[in-house]
């Protein structure tokens, strides 16, 4: 799917900045095609022009008399005056000849044309008429210069679109790896997170089929007499759609189809309303919460998901502190900012894990011999990121692990 995703990029690019450059290039030629040809028509023009001098002469004159200033664009031209009936009066060879053959079919193919400038294909001439009373002036002159022209730049604007292609390319190479990364990464945490759903739903379906067949097999059994069965059933029931629940917050969270509405909320009561509720669980453990909560702090926050996170990091921490530890809740206003912070002493987390520690799945504790799925903190950072906060943590020996978020009073 990448190397495809990757592929259709650099397709893409080259298609676009391809067309783009053959457009330019196009209108290049066609400019220079243009210009020539313009220049060619203009000069004849003058050439013809110039020509209304010899009107007074005799027609066996016409031609004597040298201009002076003669256009530099044209140095090889004919110019010939003919009656309207294609007969040849005189003519006038400026650093050119001709057949008198082809001078004689030009002739009557420019005057049997309607156009004062067009081209005789056959020989590579353009003309020029300018008719008088009794003769038509006509200069001819080779134009193919003009399609050489052309066809040089035609040569050169191929050469420099084959040159820059080869550019795209590898720049598009070069762009599509770095556009990709983002789509790879989230293509790589959906395989992970699909395996790890899968494997984290394995065991308690496993269970859930295996406490079936038990019972089933003890067809004459009374309920009470398959308690264990049908308990273990109702807890790992229970596991199974905390998961599912928990999967669907993060997926609502990634869809984004609704913003989170933050109102006035009094942040203290619910940080130490969480906290009590977790005191018997740490008394059974013989951990001691400690509590350093500011009174009434109001802030723009949601109650459910501020309840949420709160309930998140204190049982985390709770879960992972040490036997006989201490939990410190911290809840304090600094400069309008809202910090919330939970400390435990446990296993220091290492930087390596750090890194990953909010990742979906993610648990540090390798052997996961403490229940959970690793979406709690996960869960915790959409929830920070939907209030407008910020979560962070840090991990050390001496300072144990802290847990903070910050968000604006």
């Amino acid at each position: 799917m990448i190397k495809r995703l990757r592929k259709n990029i650099i397709l893409v690019n080259i298609l676009l900045v391809g067309t783009v450059i053959l457009l330019i290039f196009a209108a290049v030629c066609i400019n220079s095609y243009s210009s020539a040809k313009t220049e060619l028509e203009r000069s004849m023009n003058m050439i013809a022009e110039r020509s209304l001098d010899d009107y007074k002469r005799p027609p066996e004159k016409f031609g004597e008399k040298k201009h002076d200033n003669q256009p530099s664009q044209l140095n090889s031209y004919i110019t010939v005056a003919v009656d309207y009936e294609g007969n040849i009066l005189s003519r006038q060879e400026s650093n050119a000849t001709i057949d008198e053959d082809i001078l004689s079919n030009s002739v009557s193919e420019a005057i049997s044309s309607d156009k004062q400038v067009g081209e005789i294909g056959e020989y590579n001439l353009t003309y020029v008429k300018n008719e008088q009373i009794d003769r038509i002036i006509i200069v001819f002159a080779d134009n193919s210069s003009v399609y050489s022209t052309l066809r040089n730049t035609i040569l050169v604007c191929l050469g420099l679109f084959l040159a820059s292609m080869a550019v795209i390319f590898l720049i598009s190479l070069a762009l599509s790896g770095i556009a990709v990364n983002p789509v790879k990464d989230a293509w790589n945490k959906q395989k992970q997170f699909v395996a790890d759903a899968s494997h984290e739903l394995k065991t308690p379906l496993t269970v859930i089929l295996a406490n079936n067949n038990i019972m089933m097999s003890h067809k004459d059994s009374k309920v009470e007499d398959e308690i264990k069965w049908l308990q273990s059933t109702e807890d790992e029931a229970q596991h199974m759609k905390k998961l599912i629940d928990q999967m669907l917050f993060l997926a609502k969270s990634d869809a984004e189809n609704s913003k989170t509405e933050l109102t006035k909320v009094n942040v203290s009561e619910i940080i130490e309303a969480s906290s009590l509720n977790f005191e018997p669980i740490a008394f059974e453990k013989g951990i001691l919460l400690d509590c350093e909560i500011e009174p009434d702090i109001i802030a723009d926050s949601n109650a459910t998901m501020l309840n949420q996170l709160s309930h998140i990091l204190i049982d985390n921490a709770v879960k992972y502190s040490a036997s006989s530890g201490i939990v410190k809740i911290k809840l304090l206003s600094r400069n309008d900012k809202l910090i919330f912070s939970v400390n435990n002493y446990g296993n220091v987390i290492s930087k390596e894990e750090l890194a990953h520690i909010f990742d979906r799945f993610y648990r540090a504790e390798k052997s996961r011999t403490t229940k959970g799925y690793g979406l709690g903190l996960s869960i915790a950072q959409n929830i920070t990121n939907c209030i407008g906060g910020k979560i962070s943590v840090e991990s050390s020996e001496d300072k144990g692990t802290t847990f903070s978020v910050e968000w604006n009073i």
